[in-house]
C-alpha cells in the first residue's frame, strides 16, 4: 500500500504522522503496532511506501530526519485574517503549494492521503482531490486527523474531500461538525509513552532524586513565556516544601536568561532547568504533575501517561483550540486550567500546592486514563489497511 501523509508544523499534526509512518516502515520492530505477514518485515518488502509531504521551514525536517521517514516540503501559509492584503498573500501561497503538491501526489500515486489538520496539509490533501476528480488517482481515499476538540480552519475548508475524519472525542464539537465522516480513533501519541516506566527509573535516567515529589513544567518546542516566568518566580520567591524537585523544559529561546537567574538567586530549592529534553515521554513518567499548555498532542499525552496537569492553554491559539481542550479535560473531571492572564508566580505555587494532595491526584488520574485510547494508532492503522493490497501487512 501506498500511503502520503499531508502536514505538520505542531507536535499535534505531526507525531500522529510519525507513529503511523513508522509502524509502516519498519512494521513489527515498532511496538508491535503494525504485525506484518510471517517471515517479512513492512516496508523491507515493499508492502508500504510511505511518503510526509509537509511544509517549508519548520522543525518536522529534523525530526523526519531523524526518525528516518522520507519527506519533501511544499509552501503553505496560514490564511491569516478573513479579508485584506494577509488572506491574499495566503492563498498566493497556498495555491502555489497546491502546483508544487500536483507532480509531488501524481508521482507517488498514494492509495491513500492522510492530511494530520492545520494549514501545512493543505496543498497536498488539495492536489489529491484535484487529480482523483481528474480520475488520474480513481481509487484514492483521503482521511483527515482533527486532534483537536473543536475542527480547525484548514480540517473545515477540506472535509468536503475527506471520506473519514479521525478524533478523540465523540462528545465533541469536533465530532458533531464531521458528522458521519466522524471515526473516533483517538489521537496516537509517541513510542515512549506506549509502555510505562518506573517512576524512579525515569527520575534517575533524568538525573532526578528518585525519591522526590516531581513537578514537570514544560511549554512545547519552543517553550512558553508565561509559564517560563510563573516558574521562574515560584522557585526564586517561594520555599517549596523540601521533597519537592521541578524539572523546567524552558525552551530554548528562554533558557539562557533562566540560567542566569538561578545563578543570581541561589536557594535551597530543587530545581532543573533545561532547554529541550530528547526524551519527553521519560519526564512524563518521572513526574507526578505537570504545568504545560493544552496542545492537542500534550492532551493525549496526558492522558496515555495519565499524569495530572495544570493546564495553561495559549491565548492566541487558533479558533480557541487549547481553550477548547482544556475545558474539555475540565469537565470530565481530568485536568486543572488557569487562564493564561491569570497565571503567576503566587498563583501557580498554590495551584500546585492543591494538586499535591494524594486524593486529588488519584482522582485526575482515573479520569485521564478513561480518556486515554491507547489503540489509537492500531485503529488508524487498520482504517488505512482496508485499501491495502493483497499480501499487504496486517494490523
Amino acid at each position: 500500500m501506498r500511503v502520503l501523509f499531508a502536514g505538520g508544523g505542531t507536535g499535534g499534526h505531526l507525531y500522529p504522522v510519525l507513529v503511523l509512518a513508522q509502524a509502516l516502515l519498519r512494521g513489527s520492530k515498532d511496538e508491535g503496532v503494525c504485525t506484518p505477514p510471517a517471515g517479512e518485515v513492512a516496508g523491507a518488502g515493499g508492502h508500504h511506501a510511505v511518503l510526509v509531504v509537509g511544509s517549508e521551514g519548520h522543525l518536522d525536517e529534523q525530526l523526519l530526519t531523524r526518525d528516518g521517514v522520507p519527506y519533501t516540503t511544499v509552501r503553505s501559509q496560514p490564511l491569516a485574517g478573513s479579508v485584506g492584503l494577509q488572506r491574499a498573500v495566503g492563498l498566493a501561497a497556498n495555491a502555489a503549494g497546491v502546483v508544487q503538491a500536483l507532480p509531488v501526489v501524481s508521482h507517488f500515486r498514494p492509495d491513500v492521503i492522510v492530511g494530520s489538520g492545520g494549514f501545512a496539509c493543505v496543498p497536498a490533501v488539495l492536489a489529491g482531490a484535484l487529480l482523483r476528480a481528474s480520475r488520474s488517482l480513481r481509487g484514492l481515499r483521503i482521511a483527515l486527523i482533527e486532534p483537536n476538540v473543536v475542527p480547525g480552519a484548514a480540517n473545515r475548508r477540506l472535509a468536503r474531500f475527506a471520506d473519514e475524519v479521525w478524533g478523540a472525542y465523540p462528545d465533541s464539537a469536533t465530532a458533531a461538525f464531521f458528522g458521519s465522516k466522524f471515526v473516533p480513533t483517538g489521537i496516537p501519541v509517541r513510542t515512549g509513552l506506549q509502555t510505562p516506566i518506573p517512576r524512579d527509573q525515569a527520575r534517575r535516567s533524568l538525573g532526578l532524586d528518585a525519591s522526590s515529589f516531581t513537578v514537570l513544567a514544560f511549554g512545547g518546542s519552543q517553550g512558553a513565556r508565561s509559564i517560563n516566568l510563573a516558574v521562574s518566580g515560584m522557585v526564586a520567591r517561594r520555599r517549596l516544601p523540601s521533597d519537592w524537585q521541578v524539572l523546567h523544559v524552558t525552551g530554548q529561546r528562554d533558557y539562557e536568561w533562566m540560567a542566569a537567574e538561578r545563578k543570581a538567586e541561589p536557594n535551597a530549592n530543587r530545581y532543573l532547568a533545561v532547554p529541550y529534553l530528547d526524551s519527553m515521554p521519560l519526564a512524563y513518567w518521572a513526574a507526578d504533575v505537570a504545568v504545560c499548555r493544552a496542545g492537542a498532542s500534550t492532551v493525549a499525552e496526558l492522558c496515555a501517561a495519565a499524569l495530572p496537569a495544570l493546564l495553561v492553554p495559549y491565548p492566541h491559539a487558533a479558533d480557541g483550540h487549547q481553550a477548547a481542550n482544556a475545558e474539555y479535560l475540565s469537565r470530565h473531571g481530568a485536568a486543572v486550567s488557569i487562564a493564561d492572564a491569570a497565571l503567576s508566580a503566587d498563583a501557580l505555587y498554590w495551584q500546585l500546592m492543591d494538586l499535591a494532595r494524594p486524593e486529588k491526584r488519584d482522582a485526575l488520574r482515573s479520569r485521564l486514563a478513561a480518556l486515554a485510547q491507547p489503540d489509537a494508532a492500531r485503529r488508524m492503522l487498520a482504517r488505512l489497511l482496508e485499501t491495502a493490497p493483497t499480501g499487504a501487512a496486517t494490523v
